[in-house]
């Protein structure tokens, strides 16, 4: 009897795009600072600028 030996394939693996990599990490989004962006900037440069609004250090047309 004869036997039939029975062939291994091992896929090959092609080459990878390194193209690719960068284009699946890549999510959408705004471009630059939206109006809630800002808003929270104003808010956290008044909250740390009011206490020496308070003290009279810091004059209102200071702040920008």
């Amino acid at each position: 009897m004869t036997r039939k030996i029975a062939a291994l394939v091992i896929p090959v693996s092609r080459p990878r795009n390194p193209l690719v990599v960068a284009t699946l990490t890549r999510r959408a989004g705004a471009h630059g600072n939206t109006g809630k962006a800002k808003r929270q900037q104003m808010r956290q440069r008044v909250q740390n600028a009011l206490p020496a609004l308070l003290a009279g250090d810091l004059a209102e047309f200071e702040l920008d």
